[in-house]
């Protein structure tokens, strides 16, 4: 198979456990680009957090954010497609988790929202490289449809119940996710990097055969099973490596540069 295409995740992916992209990758990733091959990222991160990533892989086109709610093209800035959360459910939603106590970050117009500023944020901001705009009870600050929402919850007992609550009452009319063991993700119904996937394979007049993926998490499962060739790295859980085609190597160890080099006869 002629492959055109390759989506790949960010955190966990092709960023090893510092978030950097090692010297090994971005020659890979460059090779791809001047074989005519299009890379796209398809991350959970916002925009502006994801962008340096981009920018360093001198990629071009297209670039999926927030779990595949957010696509805009790189070289012009516009929005290609834009899928919010209802505003209504997003304050419902919004109402719970400050019932049960929970952590949430709020995301509008590529900004990050939250109540306060904690250990949570620090550790988002580790993660992510974003500041936090602190301003209080979310519940009375929200006046727009949200992109996304993520409860951060480190103490693993209550993010289960929280997530099974959440999926047990929101799962109909709203799509939850996870891209790390402390996070709960919620983005709009019919939202998924998969659904991403193919609105770019469409606009490039790719068929998804010609289309590679890869991930490590959760939020990778419905791109790994639109693609042609799906591709989990080590370190994904079983529950994302069971749906690949291929299993690469662990993302501290070149696992996406290795798998592409091998996939392209680098």
């Amino acid at each position: 198979m002629d492959y055109k295409m390759v989506l790949i995740d960010l955190d966990d992916t092709l960023l090893d456990s510092r978030h950097n992209i090692t010297e090994k990758t971005a020659n890979i990733i460059n090779q791809l680009l001047k074989m005519g091959i299009k890379v796209v990222l398809a991350t959970g991160r916002m925009y502006r957090s994801s962008l340096p990533y981009a920018r360093k892989l001198n990629l071009s086109g297209e670039i999926i954010c927030y779990n595949g709610a957010y696509i805009r093209d790189l070289e012009k800035g516009t929005v290609i497609y834009h899928q919010p959360i209802d505003l209504a459910l997003a304050e419902d939603i919004i109402s719970e988790t400050e019932k049960a106590g929970l952590y949430l970050n709020l995301y509008q117009d590529d900004e990050l929202y939250v109540s306060e500023r904690n250990e949570k944020s620090e550790l988002y901001r580790e993660i992510s490289g974003i500041e936090s705009k602190a301003v209080g009870r979310l519940s009375e600050f929200i006046k727009k449809a949200p992109t996304k929402m993520l409860v951060i919850e480190i103490e693993r007992e209550k993010l289960q119940k929280s997530l099974a609550y959440f999926q047990e009452k929101y799962s109909s009319v709203v799509e939850i996710t996870r891209s790390k063991e402390f996070f709960i993700e919620f983005m709009a119904r019919g939202v998924s990097k998969g659904n991403a996937l193919k609105i770019t394979a469409e606009r490039h007049g790719l068929p998804l055969d010609e289309v590679i993926a890869i991930g490590d998490s959760y939020n990778d499962i419905s791109m790994i099973k639109a693609a042609g060739i799906g591709i989990a790295v080590g370190n994904a859980p079983p529950a994302v490596k069971k749906e690949a085609d291929i299993i690469a190597g662990n993302h501290d160890n070149e696992g996406v540069s290795t798998v592409l080099a091998e996939i392209f006869g680098i």
